[in-house]
C-alpha cells in the first residue's frame, strides 16, 4: 500500500491513520506496519477506500491521475475537492469550467495578437495609442439591479494599451449608479479572472445567477454611491445561495474604435 497517499487521504476526511485503523476494529501496529510497507488484506482495503472516498488502484498507489492527478498542486486540489459536499463540489466544477473557458479565450487572443502585431495605418499618427484586444462581455454587471453574466458569447474588442488591460482576462460594462463616483452606468471595466478578492477591493460577483460590480466587504458586497436618497445598502452574502467572485475590478477601460 502507498502509505504516504492512505496518510493525506485520512487527513482530507479528517482523521488520521491509527483512528482509522481502529475503526476498522484494527489496532495502531496496523499503521506500524503499513507505514513499514506491509499491505493490508484485501478486504480492509476495500472498507478503507469506501471510508476515504477513493478506489483501491488509490491506495495501492496505482493510479496517479484520476483522483490523485499527476503533481502535488493536483493532489491538493483533489484532497480539498473530497472534502466538500456534492452541492459545492457541483459550484467548483462550474467556476472551473468558467475558469478553462476564459484561459481558452486568453490564449486564442494572445495567439492572434502574436500572429498579427499591431501596426500603425499609413495615415494614422505615431503618436496613436497602443491597441490590446481583450475578450469583451456584453452583457452588463449591473451595479444597482443584478444582471446575469455567465453563458453570454464573448467578442474582441481592441482597448488601449495600459498595464491594467494586459493583466485583465475580459471585460463587461456597467449598467446603473451603485458604484459612482468610481464606475458609472456605461463604462467598461476591465477584470482579471479570479476566485475571491480581499476585503476593500471591487470585484464582479454572481449571486443566485445575478452579476454586479461591488467592493467585497464583511461577508457581505457594498455600494459607494453614499446619496442618501438612493440609500443602497449591503448585499448580504448569506441570503444567497450561490455566490461567486468572478474577478477583480482592475480599472476602466479605453475604448479604440
Amino acid at each position: 500500500m502507498d502509505y504516504a497517499t492512505f496518510d493525506r487521504l485520512c487527513k482530507a476526511n479528517g482523521t488520521s491513520a491509527t483512528a482509522l485503523a481502529i475503526k476498522l476494529g484494527l489496532s495502531k501496529g496496523n499503521t506500524t506496519s503499513w507505514k513499514k510497507g506491509g499491505n493490508p488484506s484485501a478486504d480492509i482495503l476495500i472498507k478503507m477506500a469506501d471510508e476515504l472516498n477513493c478506489t483501491v488502484d488509490v491506495l495501492l498507489g496505482r493510479e496517479t491521475s484520476g483522483f490523485l492527478g499527476g503533481n502535488e498542486d493536483e493532489k491538493s486540489l483533489f484532497l480539498t475537492f473530497v472534502k466538500l459536499n456534492d452541492r459545492d463540489k457541483i459550484k467548483v466544477i462550474e467556476r472551473a469550467e468558467t475558469l478553462a473557458e476564459l484561459a481558452a479565450e486568453r490564449a486564442a487572443a494572445q495567439a492572434k495578437k502574436t500572429a498579427k502585431p499591431v501596426e500603425l495605418a499609413a495615415d494614422e499618427p505615431s503618436n496613436a495609442p497602443t491597441a490590446h484586444s481583450i475578450a469583451y462581455y456584453d452583457y452588463p454587471a449591473s451595479a444597482g439591479t443584478g444582471l446575469f453574466l455567465d453563458e453570454t458569447t464573448a467578442e474582441e474588442i481592441t482597448v488601449v494599451r495600459t498595464p491594467e488591460a494586459l493583466r485583465a482576462d475580459f471585460a463587461i460594462p456597467i449598467k446603473g449608479d451603485s458604484m459612482e463616483p468610481d464606475y458609472s452606468s456605461g463604462d467598461i471595466v476591465l477584470v482579471e479572472s479570479c476566485p475571491c478578492v480581499s476585503r476593500g477591493e471591487i470585484g464582479i460577483f454572481v449571486l443566485d445567477g445575478e452579476a454586479f460590480i461591488k467592493e467585497y466587504g464583511d461577508k457581505c458586497l457594498l455600494s459607494h454611491n453614499t446619496d442618501k436618497d438612493k440609500n443602497y445598502q449591503p448585499i448580504m452574502l448569506k441570503d444567497y445561495e450561490s455566490a461567486v467572485c468572478m474577478g477583480r475590478v482592475l480599472g476602466k477601460a479605453e475604448i479604440i474604435k
